[in-house]
């Protein structure tokens, strides 16, 4: 469906939205509105080979996390006060820096709060055509790794989102390591983005899977622009199997690992003790076939491994036989799949091994004396 199409000839301009964060692409391959492909089939060859060139080298991977605000559904009133907060939160209530859309600098807790206060949030629709509740805004994040120019991330942000969200409010805050009054605040560099869900038009963002991967290459070029490497592949791309985790739970985990959850006796993560759990449970029952989303792990790097074989015969027919090397090197020093479960299954047999062999060790030495 078009970006601009009218759902409703009462409210011009108006759509419902989506009613989740991630949806299935558009069969035209399209970004929503953008006219620009999604995916990266079209692109050159030249095109190929420097991305070719960043990933066997191993190029610092852009990061994008997208997160839609609190819906209206628990009270539309609730759900602006939530956007306050959030732009409260990014900017240490109003300790650090933010910018926003107009390259306006916004500093202290009573910017903060006229910002909000001009996005007239009560204006948006916070309700689609079947009454389902809509998001006032989304809550961007965008990483680089430590060490990487915090001053070139944020211009880099700036330039993206001066062409992306053309038209939308937006404010956004660079945090780091030395700047963030945050005790736990990590060492790589990344900028925290608030975008108004509807445009100046009252048109609605629309945010789908197959977006995150052109957004992802458009803030690598930004980047690279600027001076710094980056790259923007997909983990099969790069050989990896399992996901990074989330913010929170990574805060979490971390929490956990330095004893900073229940006193003297560290509580494991909930979710994490489920896939443990889970895990250990199927490891006792026998389950060994593998699960579905593990058997598409395994098609993926098929096709990846395909990918760069095909890739590296055409370099050296060409001549680059350095590069083709690199490939080839590449595709040899790669991971075998694996997964979460797997991890904790080996981890488990282990554990075993281990106290077997120590009681073997143990009923030995009584033996000796």
């Amino acid at each position: 469906m078009p970006k601009h199409e009218q759902l409703n000839q009462d409210r011009p301009g108006r759509r419902s939205g989506i009613r989740r964060l991630v949806l299935r692409p558009r069969a035209d391959n399209h970004a929503s509105g953008s006219g620009k492909p999604t995916w990266h089939d079209n692109r050159d060859w030249s095109t190929i080979k420097e991305q070719l060139r960043r990933t066997v080298r191993r190029a610092p991977e852009v990061v994008i996390n997208v997160k839609g605000s609190r819906r209206g559904k628990d009270g539309d009133q609730a759900a602006i006060e939530g956007v306050l907060r959030y732009m409260m939160y990014i900017s240490r209530s109003g300790r650090l820096q933010a910018v926003n859309e107009k390259d306006e600098q916004l500093n202290g807790r009573e910017a903060i709060r006229e910002l909000h206060a001009s996005w007239d949030l009560d204006m948006q629709r916070l309700h689609g055509a079947k009454g389902e509740a809509l998001h006032s805004s989304f809550n961007i994040i965008f990483s680089m790794p430590a060490k990487t120019d915090p001053e070139k991330l944020l211009g880099a942000v700036q330039g993206f989102a001066c062409v992306r969200f053309k038209g939308h409010q937006y404010v956004m805050a660079l945090h780091t390591h030395d700047t963030d009054p945050a005790d736990d605040a990590p060492e790589h560099p990344h900028v925290h983005l608030v975008l108004r869900a509807e445009n100046d038009e009252g048109q609605r963002i629309h945010i789908r899977k197959s977006d995150l991967r052109v957004w992802r290459e458009e803030f690598a070029a930004q980047l690279r622009a600027r001076g710094v490497e980056a790259n923007a592949t997909s983990r099969s791309e790069r050989g990896r199997s399992t996901k990074s985790l989330g913010g929170a739970e990574w805060h979490i985990q971390k929490r956990f690992r330095e004893g900073r959850n229940g006193g003297h006796n560290p509580v494991m993560p909930q979710a994490q003790a489920a896939r443990f759990h889970e895990a250990a449970r199927e490891l006792q029952d026998g389950i060994i076939e593998p699960k579905p989303w593990e058997a598409a792990m395994a098609a993926r790097r098929r096709d990846v491994l395909r990918d760069l074989a095909s890739n590296a015969a055409r370099l050296r027919k060409e001549g680059d036989s350095n590069l083709a090397d690199e490939v080839d090197r590449f595709i040899r020093e790669m991971p075998p799949v694996d997964s979460e479960r797997r991890q904790i299954q080996r981890a488990l047999v282990n554990q075993v091994k281990k106290r077997l062999e120590e009681q073997d060790k143990d009923k030995q030495q009584n033996l000796d004396r």
